[in-house]
């Protein structure tokens, strides 16, 4: 695996976050009808020893140039990891709003779609045979 993405902003759609997320977190995408992709926080258990189940908390959407670059892998269900790097709750940021940061990691030839790619070189007329007019 290789980092796709070494630091992306999450859109909240909620200003309040939980204090329990940290650094590590797991994060699920999914990619939407309309092309947005959703960042979905994966909240372990608070029942002691691991009991009980996780619970998952819709955190927001990616911003487009992180959508364009994931959406082939998403649309190919290409195995990724994403994890949150950084996070900044709202009472210490300046503006009064909390920040969510991610990281994918993954295969990077999933990003690779099957549009057809420009060639380096154009087709060059040198070794064609010369065009002649219909008088000679």
């Amino acid at each position: 695996m290789q980092p796709l993405i070494h630091k992306a902003s999450v859109h909240l759609t909620a200003n309040n976050l939980p204090s329990s997320i940290s650094p590590g977190d797991v994060v699920h995408l999914r990619l939407q009808d309309n092309g947005a992709i959703t960042a979905i926080l994966v909240l372990p258990s608070r029942l002691p020893f691991g009991l009980g189940r996780s619970r998952e908390l819709v955190a927001g959407t990616l911003g487009q140039r992180a959508s364009d670059l994931l959406k082939p892998a998403l649309e190919t269900a290409a195995h990724l990891r994403v994890r949150v790097v950084e996070m900044e709750p709202a009472h210490l940021s300046r503006n009064g709003q909390s920040r969510l940061y991610i990281s994918v990691w993954g295969d990077p030839m999933v990003l690779l779609s099957e549009q057809p790619r420009h060639p380096i070189f154009s087709r060059s007329r040198i070794h064609d045979e010369p065009a002649f007019s219909k008088d000679d």
